[in-house]
Protein backbone atom coordinates (compact mmCIF):
# COMPACT_ATOMS: atom_id res chain seq x y z
CA UNK A 1 0.00 0.00 0.00
CA UNK A 2 1.19 3.62 -0.72
CA UNK A 3 1.50 6.32 1.54
CA UNK A 4 -1.19 8.33 0.31
CA UNK A 5 -3.63 5.09 1.04
CA UNK A 6 -2.61 4.78 4.76
CA UNK A 7 -2.85 8.69 5.32
CA UNK A 8 -6.75 8.23 3.60
CA UNK A 9 -7.64 5.12 5.60
CA UNK A 10 -6.11 6.93 8.91
CA UNK A 11 -8.18 9.78 7.59
CA UNK A 12 -11.05 8.01 7.25
CA UNK A 13 -10.57 5.94 10.77
CA UNK A 14 -10.04 9.24 12.46
CA UNK A 15 -13.45 10.75 11.28
CA UNK A 16 -15.40 7.52 11.98
CA UNK A 17 -14.34 7.43 15.65
CA UNK A 18 -14.90 10.92 16.06
CA UNK A 19 -18.46 10.53 14.62
CA UNK A 20 -19.08 7.61 16.80
CA UNK A 21 -17.99 9.87 20.05
CA UNK A 22 -19.97 12.38 19.16
CA UNK A 23 -23.42 10.62 17.75
CA UNK A 24 -23.03 7.72 20.29
CA UNK A 25 -23.06 9.99 23.54
CA UNK A 26 -26.29 10.90 24.71
CA UNK A 27 -26.23 14.15 26.73
CA UNK A 28 -27.41 13.86 30.52
CA UNK A 29 -29.30 17.44 30.78
CA UNK A 30 -30.63 17.93 34.15
CA UNK A 31 -34.05 19.52 34.02
CA UNK A 32 -33.60 23.07 35.29
CA UNK A 33 -35.61 25.56 37.91
CA UNK A 34 -37.11 28.93 37.27
CA UNK A 35 -33.57 30.24 38.40
CA UNK A 36 -31.41 28.02 35.90
CA UNK A 37 -30.10 25.61 38.38
CA UNK A 38 -30.81 22.10 38.07
CA UNK A 39 -33.89 21.48 39.72
CA UNK A 40 -34.00 19.82 43.72
CA UNK A 41 -36.22 18.25 45.57
CA UNK A 42 -37.97 20.41 48.17
CA UNK A 43 -39.80 19.05 51.46
CA UNK A 44 -42.24 20.56 54.08
CA UNK A 45 -42.36 18.63 56.81
CA UNK A 46 -46.02 19.34 58.76
CA UNK A 47 -45.95 18.47 62.60
CA UNK A 48 -49.31 18.61 64.41
CA UNK A 49 -49.55 21.91 66.52
CA UNK A 50 -49.94 19.85 70.10
CA UNK A 51 -48.22 16.73 70.76
CA UNK A 52 -50.08 14.66 74.20
CA UNK A 53 -48.66 11.54 75.55
CA UNK A 54 -50.12 8.62 74.52
CA UNK A 55 -52.16 10.03 71.74
CA UNK A 56 -52.22 9.57 68.00
CA UNK A 57 -50.40 12.47 66.00
CA UNK A 58 -50.27 13.01 62.71
CA UNK A 59 -46.78 13.55 60.59
CA UNK A 60 -46.32 14.46 56.91
CA UNK A 61 -43.93 15.76 54.72
CA UNK A 62 -44.87 17.03 51.32
CA UNK A 63 -41.87 16.42 48.84
CA UNK A 64 -41.62 18.93 45.28
CA UNK A 65 -39.30 19.12 42.44
CA UNK A 66 -39.92 21.69 40.10
CA UNK A 67 -42.35 23.14 41.75
CA UNK A 68 -44.82 20.01 41.35
CA UNK A 69 -45.22 17.19 43.79
CA UNK A 70 -43.26 14.06 43.17
CA UNK A 71 -45.16 10.97 43.97
CA UNK A 72 -43.99 7.47 44.04
CA UNK A 73 -41.33 7.87 46.04
CA UNK A 74 -38.97 4.16 46.40
CA UNK A 75 -38.77 5.13 50.28
CA UNK A 76 -40.72 7.21 52.59
CA UNK A 77 -40.36 6.58 56.03
CA UNK A 78 -40.25 8.64 59.35
CA UNK A 79 -37.66 8.04 62.28
CA UNK A 80 -38.56 9.32 66.18
CA UNK A 81 -35.83 9.52 68.48
CA UNK A 82 -35.91 10.67 72.14
CA UNK A 83 -32.88 13.64 72.41
CA UNK A 84 -29.64 12.02 72.70
CA UNK A 85 -31.00 8.77 72.84
CA UNK A 86 -30.56 7.77 68.70
CA UNK A 87 -30.37 4.44 69.31
CA UNK A 88 -33.48 4.30 70.62
CA UNK A 89 -34.75 5.03 67.32
CA UNK A 90 -38.63 4.15 65.97
CA UNK A 91 -38.87 3.99 61.88
CA UNK A 92 -42.67 3.83 60.49
CA UNK A 93 -43.21 3.72 57.11
CA UNK A 94 -45.34 5.95 55.63
CA UNK A 95 -47.92 6.06 52.93
CA UNK A 96 -48.51 8.02 50.25
CA UNK A 97 -51.84 9.77 51.07
CA UNK A 98 -52.06 12.48 47.94
CA UNK A 99 -49.79 13.12 45.47
CA UNK A 100 -46.46 13.81 46.81
CA UNK A 101 -47.65 13.84 50.49
CA UNK A 102 -46.14 10.96 52.49
CA UNK A 103 -47.82 10.29 55.88
CA UNK A 104 -47.71 8.69 59.21
CA UNK A 105 -50.05 8.53 62.69
CA UNK A 106 -47.29 7.65 65.74
CA UNK A 107 -47.80 7.77 69.13
CA UNK A 108 -45.18 8.71 71.42
CA UNK A 109 -45.06 7.49 75.41
CA UNK A 110 -43.13 9.62 77.16
CA UNK A 111 -42.84 12.97 77.84
CA UNK A 112 -39.73 14.75 76.66
CA UNK A 113 -38.23 16.29 73.62
CA UNK A 114 -38.04 14.01 71.07
CA UNK A 115 -36.51 14.28 66.50
CA UNK A 116 -38.62 13.33 64.00
CA UNK A 117 -37.03 13.06 60.94
CA UNK A 118 -38.35 11.73 57.35
CA UNK A 119 -36.44 10.10 54.92
CA UNK A 120 -37.78 10.44 51.39
CA UNK A 121 -35.77 8.52 48.39
CA UNK A 122 -37.11 9.28 45.09
CA UNK A 123 -35.30 7.31 42.47
CA UNK A 124 -31.93 9.04 43.48
CA UNK A 125 -32.66 12.18 45.03
CA UNK A 126 -32.59 12.00 48.49
CA UNK A 127 -33.84 14.53 51.77
CA UNK A 128 -33.87 14.16 55.11
CA UNK A 129 -35.28 16.91 56.76
CA UNK A 130 -35.51 16.73 61.03
CA UNK A 131 -37.25 18.71 63.30
CA UNK A 132 -37.14 18.75 66.84
CA UNK A 133 -40.36 18.39 68.43
CA UNK A 134 -41.82 18.37 72.53
CA UNK A 135 -44.36 16.02 74.16
CA UNK A 136 -45.67 17.58 77.42
CA UNK A 137 -46.07 21.01 79.32
CA UNK A 138 -42.11 20.60 80.36
CA UNK A 139 -40.79 19.85 77.34
CA UNK A 140 -42.47 22.68 75.83
CA UNK A 141 -40.96 25.01 77.92
CA UNK A 142 -37.34 23.43 77.99
CA UNK A 143 -37.65 23.64 74.36
CA UNK A 144 -38.42 26.57 74.40
CA UNK A 145 -35.42 27.90 76.70
CA UNK A 146 -33.30 25.84 74.00
CA UNK A 147 -34.27 27.90 71.30
CA UNK A 148 -34.27 30.62 73.14
CA UNK A 149 -30.82 30.14 74.52
CA UNK A 150 -29.20 29.39 70.89
CA UNK A 151 -30.79 32.62 69.74
CA UNK A 152 -27.84 35.28 69.40
CA UNK A 153 -28.52 37.78 71.58
CA UNK A 154 -29.49 41.17 69.92
CA UNK A 155 -28.89 43.47 72.71
CA UNK A 156 -24.80 42.25 72.94
CA UNK A 157 -24.57 42.91 69.20
CA UNK A 158 -26.62 46.34 69.52
CA UNK A 159 -29.12 45.23 67.69
CA UNK A 160 -27.43 45.33 64.67
CA UNK A 161 -26.60 42.22 61.78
Amino acid sequence: MSTYTLRRFASLGSMLLLSVLLFGCTANIPELDESGLPSHLTVKLQLPKQLEVGADSDFSVEVFKGGEPVGGAAQADFVFWPEGQRDAAVTVKAAETSPGVYSVSHRIQEEGIYYVQSLIDTNGDKVLPTKRIAVGAKAVEQLIAMENAAKPDEAAHGGHH
